[in-house]
């Protein structure tokens, strides 16, 4: 158990932050006071937040929590021992600009954003820092200001340093996710697990985006191309050095699309259905780019990125 004041502040009190957030705050009253969970949210969702608490909706059960605080101001909050952050992609500079004043010597930072190089892009921008690697999956969503809501109780959270020797630290935060509520998992191949979160996001809402359709209906109607994207994803993964082997990792990949409700689709479908920012760049374009780069030919990746980067959408469909 930590046994010392310990400052994790939470950045994106969307679905992800705000449901893992809430289980670390109510840790925190209920449990081990020691332990001090922040919010960095804005607009109405921080100001009910602050008002009244952050309501939190599962299957099973409702509950409030009350961080130790919540602002948009990084001077109003400490510095970070544990920062997670789980703002979208393309919001992950400016989130990284505007939390500078939190991150001290001591800052562990952990992201939980979509993506296969997240933890090098932080690492970029923040040489100095100790960045580890996270992936989640669980179905989440903010729901009116101050609330969240989970769809279904089953959430699988994994997180680690990336060294070869686990560190205290490690071991210390899985205890206490753990004793949170928290189903988490601090696994050996760490990159390895968040690349294969990747795999599956990437092919998915790349397709779903594309054909402006559900997972069901991209599955049933379009399975070649859906092939293609996975063949090439994987090509690409072992040309990058993941030891993986393609035909396992291609049932794997199946099994899990397979398993989507059929009528839901991607975050980053919705997105461009909404006409709002979408994580384009970090969840096909990485692809793309990273390909050029070894040389490696990705037609179907190259096609559908083509189409989703023109002004008008849904984009027009080639075969």
């Amino acid at each position: 158990m930590i046994d010392k004041t310990f400052n994790i502040v939470v950045s994106g009190i969307g679905g992800v932050g705000g449901y893992y957030g809430a289980l670390l705050a109510k840790y925190s009253q209920e449990i081990n006071p020691n332990i001090r969970v922040w919010f960095v949210a804005r607009g109405e969702h921080l100001k009910v937040i602050s008002d009244s608490g952050l309501q939190v909706t599962t299957p099973s059960r409702n509950f409030i929590v009350h961080p130790a605080g919540a602002d948009d101001n990084m001077h109003n909050l400490p510095k970070a021992d544990l920062l997670i952050i789980a703002t979208k992609s393309y919001d992950l500079k400016a989130n990284i600009d505007q939390l500078k004043p939190i991150i001290g010597h001591r800052t562990v930072i952990l992201p939980l954003l979509n993506g296969a190089n997240i933890t090098e892009q932080i690492k970029d921008m923040l040489p100095e820092t100790e960045v580890w690697y996270g992936c989640v999956y669980i179905s989440a969503r903010k729901g009116n200001p101050g609330s969240v809501y989970l769809e279904s109780d089953s959430e699988s959270f994994y997180f680690g340093s990336g060294k070869k020797i686990k560190t205290e630290l490690e071991y210390k935060l899985l205890d206490l996710f753990s004793e949170s509520g928290i189903n988490a998992r601090n696994p050996e191949n760490i990159r390895y697990v968040v690349r294969e979160k990747f795999m599956m996001i990437s092919a998915t809402a790349t397709a779903t985006s594309y054909f402006n359709c559900p997972v069901g209906e991209v599955m049933e109607k379009h399975p070649d191309e859906m092939k293609h994207l996975r063949e090439e994803l994987i090509e690409l993964s072992i040309l990058q050095g993941y030891p993986m082997t393609a035909e396992e990792v291609e049932a794997g990949l199946l099994k899990k699309q397979y398993r989507m409700p059929a009528d839901s689709t991607s975050s980053m479908h919705v997105d461009f259905l909404k006409g709002s920012k979408t994580e384009l760049e970090n969840l096909t374009g990485y692809v793309v780019h990273s390909a050029n780069i070894l040389g490696l030919q990705v037609p179907t990746y190259e096609k559908m990125y083509e189409g989703l980067k023109a002004d008008c959408y849904p984009p027009k469909v080639k075969e």
